[in-house]
């Protein structure tokens, strides 16, 4: 089938198949006007890479699973490697998501110290929130850059 079809097939669009051939992730021929041909089970590999991405896994982590595609039987040593790295995916996202938590706390605490040193009147009260979103300002740099 060509590009087109295996795009209609799956949702993917031509470029992300194109950047999927160049992460050898799928395979295709050229046929003699140049086109490109995959076989018929590119459709139920591109489905499974769409998912891996959708789970968070780069194109080359998937590159790294490709190798469960053959031997996926539950119990095989295959298959517990495979699921090791679902784990260790799982955890990382789980590190993201606590971070990204801890992220929207302090901005949230951040917009609260604003809105009320915004309401204050005394100009001394403001220079110190001031002074302090200052403070706020350098040590959320720090946890950006970590």
């Amino acid at each position: 089938m060509r590009i087109g079809e295996l795009a209609f097939r799956t949702g993917a669009s031509h470029r992300a198949l194109r950047h999927y051939e160049l992460q050898k992730l799928i395979e295709s021929t050229r046929r003699e006007n140049g086109y490109r041909e995959y076989a018929p089970g590119a459709v139920q590999r591109v489905l499974w890479i769409k998912e891996l991405i959708d789970c968070g896994f780069s194109t080359r982590q998937i590159h790294g699973l490709l190798a469960y595609l053959q031997d996926s039987e539950p119990g095989s040593e295959q298959f517990r490697q495979c699921l090791k790295q679902h784990m260790e995916k799982l955890g990382a996202l789980d590190s993201l998501l606590a971070l990204l938590l801890e992220r929207r706390q302090r901005l949230f605490d951040r917009l609260e110290r604003y809105t009320q040193s915004g309401a204050s009147t005394n100009t001394g009260e403001r220079e110190s929130d001031a002074l302090n979103n200052t403070r706020f300002d350098r040590e959320l740099e720090g946890v950006s850059d970590g």
